[in-house]
């Protein structure tokens, strides 16, 4: 009787959870750094039966295969956030914001009541994962989530210590505010701004905060991102297995590429830009969004155009395009440009991509219409500007000479150009095999639909120019399927070795990367250029190639050396095939370094003292009055303040200031101008930068501020009457505050720095 018992599946069903039970203490951890109990608990329990249980029933209902569990619970939670924004934005004009979360039950019905469909739903996987692979993935996930999440949790809680302040977050904050009650978004700092902006994020985020009852404060910086995140690297697994099927390490490798990793580094002294998610995904959470239903519709799309679909994946696409289309403008160009690839090419084989090319007016219908009705027509002054963004980044500003206003050194430019995709090609270097293998997936729409996402992600990077530099994005939003692809890459050279045990190779050929670039580091650092750290006094340049020679030699070397002890253990595969694999994998191992090595460092953070050399949040006191101001007013009130500065000092005022709108989630007269349309009109007019522009209304402006430095009866009557103010936030440290305000309005909350007034 025991020998019968499945002892060997018991076990690795137990191996394969407690994966996912380390993976998820992991979290919990994280999460707890300044979150509470209750906030936890309340989230976690609304992601898994108000997102994740409904969205995988839609996923299995609508997939006519079921791959494994992992690509279930990543892929049906994003269908899930993608049904639940959508539903909100359509009962929201309703008034019914805070019932959005019932589309849950009318599925759970259907799928328990339906018995084809309960079979459906029950059904067993097709292709379960090994618990190796389980680990790996694992692993790979808690990179990307341990670097952001350990060092959030290193600095001060939010809006504990003015010095530790995040202007884009308050900015994220007070639109998901907006979200709860204003149809359409509001720029709820600015009375009367309409916001045109990739604002589907705020939409999900103030559903879940009416569902869950959690505060925006936890949603937006401390626990709201964790499963977001999660389900959109754990899809980058999916992903990869599409094109890399039955590896058990292509897509933990194409996890940490994206999530950590991708660009190669070779100046101790200097940074190139990180392109890993965790770079950019906490303070851009329209990009966490925006990403994970980039791979999502990835994914689909692999499966329609190599015919592996049903009818309800079809309607599935569409339903997660348009919830895409608003998420992150970046996401549907670089799907219609990977399907506009499919056609073009299959035209060379004299075939007619058909279903692509009725995919394109789809996506091109629903992108015009969220031009129209999301962004207002405005295009927040992106233009086509070749090659401009590499005057942006990189090395330029340290090998650029003087030129005039306006102006750029070119050769500058070629440098931090040439520097920049050196670094992100040896980071991804896969994707040099699939320049060689062309005629191999050429007859693949799938992967030819890959391809052309990674093209235009690049492309549109190096072509655009925007004023906050949000060209990047197009390259950011394709991270993951060139991660996923540079990981093919590689294991379509390992595939060739047709050896069982290749993985130690890859294993070794990753840890050499590691190992040669710190060696490769150390050799630079402690063998200085004269310049400073590449220009000399005399305008000439030094210290450009050397780190290269040094990097890309000792990932040789490394490879040689893994090839070398392959074929001493008498191993299967070609010396030139193991030694180019190799090679690769040393190049994507080397991008990995440098995240490690930051995540291993983490300390305490020190924060610098007070100062008007940087933006400052609020104080703690400060907080408290913005929290009363929030529990005491309705949602309709409107406040006036004398605080628009998030920094003054001679140079000027920083008008990034929005966190009064982002704590009390009530519209302010005027707080701060930045992050406007208008704001983004005029940049695109006069090329100045955006966070220092004065107010245009300057008549609002005098009648704002008039009722703090010199109050009267009659401005303080006009407040009320004209613009419909009903609160005063005061803030000593930006402006004097009349005493007069006692005695013509009721003082209702006194703190040092922070003074609430009710106008009568």
């Amino acid at each position: 009787m025991w020998r019968r018992l499945p002892w060997r599946t018991t076990g690795a069903l137990l191996v394969k959870a407690a994966a996912g039970v380390a993976l998820a203490w992991l979290l919990i951890w994280l999460m707890a750094g300044h979150a509470s109990t209750d906030s936890i608990v309340a989230l976690l329990r609304f992601w898994a039966f108000g997102i994740t249980l409904p969205g995988i029933v839609l996923w299995r209902l609508a997939s006519p295969f079921r791959h494994n569990l992992i690509e279930d619970f990543a892929a049906g939670s994003l269908v899930g956030v993608s049904v639940l924004l959508l539903v909100y934005m359509a009962v929201a004009p309703l008034g019914l914001q805070r019932w959005a979360w019932l589309w849950v039950v009318p599925v759970l019905i259907a799928a328990v009541a339906v018995p084809s469909w309960r079979r459906r739903c029950l059904s067993r996987v097709e292709r379960p994962i090994s618990p190796l692979t389980a680990w790996l993935v694992a692993a790979a996930c808690a990179l990307p989530i341990y670097a952001i999440g350990r060092y959030r949790n290193l600095v001060p809680a939010p809006y504990t210590d003015a010095r530790s302040n995040a202007p884009d977050m308050w900015f994220h904050q007070a639109l998901a505010a907006s979200a709860k009650y204003d149809v359409p978004l509001q720029a709820p700092y600015l009375q009367g701004e309409k916001m045109d902006y990739h604002y589907f994020w705020h939409q999900f985020t103030a559903a879940v905060s009416w569902a869950s009852g959690v505060d925006l404060t936890d949603l937006v910086y401390t626990i709201g991102w964790v499963p977001l995140l999660l389900a959109g690297v754990a899809l980058i697994f999916a992903l990869t297995d599409r094109i890399a099927p039955g590896s058990r390490w292509a897509g933990p490798l194409a996890i940490a590429v994206a999530g950590i990793g991708g660009t190669v580094n070779p100046y101790p002294r200097v940074s190139l830009p990180a392109e890993g998610l965790t770079g950019y995904v906490w303070g851009s959470p329209t990009q966490s969004l925006g990403g994970g239903l980039l791979v999502l519709l990835a994914l689909m799309g692999v499966d329609l155009l190599r015919g592996r679909s049903a009818a309800g994946t079809w309607v599935l696409f569409v339903v997660v395009c348009v919830a895409a289309s608003g998420s992150k403008a970046t996401v549907l160009p670089l799907i219609i440009c990977g399907f506009g690839l499919v056609v073009f090419i299959r035209l060379f084989y004299r075939r007619f991509a058909a279903g692509a090319l009725i995919l394109i007016g789809v996506l091109a219908a629903i992108f015009l219409a969220a031009i129209v009705v999301v962004f207002g027509n405005h295009s927040s002054g992106l233009a086509v500007r070749p090659w401009i963004t590499f005057a942006k980044i990189g090395l330029y500003p340290l090998v650029a000479g003087p030129v005039g206003w306006g102006e750029y050194d070119q050769g500058a430019m070629w440098i931090s150009g040439i520097t920049t995709c050196l670094g992100l090609l040896l980071g991804t270097a896969g994707l040099l095999v699939l320049t060689g293998t062309a005629g191999r997936w050429f007859r693949d729409p799938g992967m030819i639909f890959l391809v052309g996402i990674a093209i235009a992600g690049f492309g549109g990077m190096v072509l655009t120019d925007q004023p906050g530099t949000s060209q990047m994005y197009f390259h950011r939003t394709a991270v993951p399927v060139i991660a996923a692809l540079a990981a093919a890459g590689a294991w379509m050279l390992v595939f060739w070795f047709a050896d069982k045990r290749s993985g130690i190779a890859v294993l070794a050929a990753v840890l050499g990367g590691v190992g040669a670039t710190a060696a490769a580091r150390a050799i630079v650092r402690a063998n200085p250029s004269d310049g400073a750290p590449f220009r000399r006094a005399d305008g000439t340049l030094t210290g450009l190639v050397t780190p290269w020679l040094w990097t890309i030699g000792l990932l040789a070397v490394a490879a040689g050396l893994v090839t070398l002890l392959w074929k001493l253990a008498r191993r299967r595969g070609r010396p030139t095939r193991i030694a180019l694999a190799s090679f690769v994998l040393a190049g994507m191992g080397a991008g990995l370094f440098l995240p490690i090595q930051t995540i291993t460092n983490y300390r305490d953070v020190t924060l610098p003292p007070l100062s008007d050399k940087y933006p400052l949040g609020p104080s703690v006191s400060q907080t408290e009055a913005a929290h009363w101001l929030r529990d005491h007013s309705a949602p309709g009130d409107l406040i006036a303040t004398n605080a628009h500065c998030a920094m003054k000092n001679a140079m000027g005022c920083d008008v990034r200031h929005f966190w009064i709108a982002a704590l009390t989630e009530r519209h302010v007269l005027v707080e701060g101008w930045g992050y406007t349309n208008t704001i983004n009109d005029l940049v695109a007019a006069t090329g100045k930068s955006p966070n220092g522009l004065p107010f245009w209304d300057e008549q609002k402006l005098e009648d704002n501020d008039r009722a703090f430095t010199s109050p009267t009866r009659d401005n303080l009557r006009l407040l009320r009457t004209k613009y419909g103010v009903r609160w005063l936030y005061a803030d000593p440290t930006q402006t004097a505050v009349s005493q007069n305000l006692n005695s013509l309005a009721t003082l209702r909350f006194r703190a040092p720095d922070a003074l609430i007034y009710e106008l009568p």
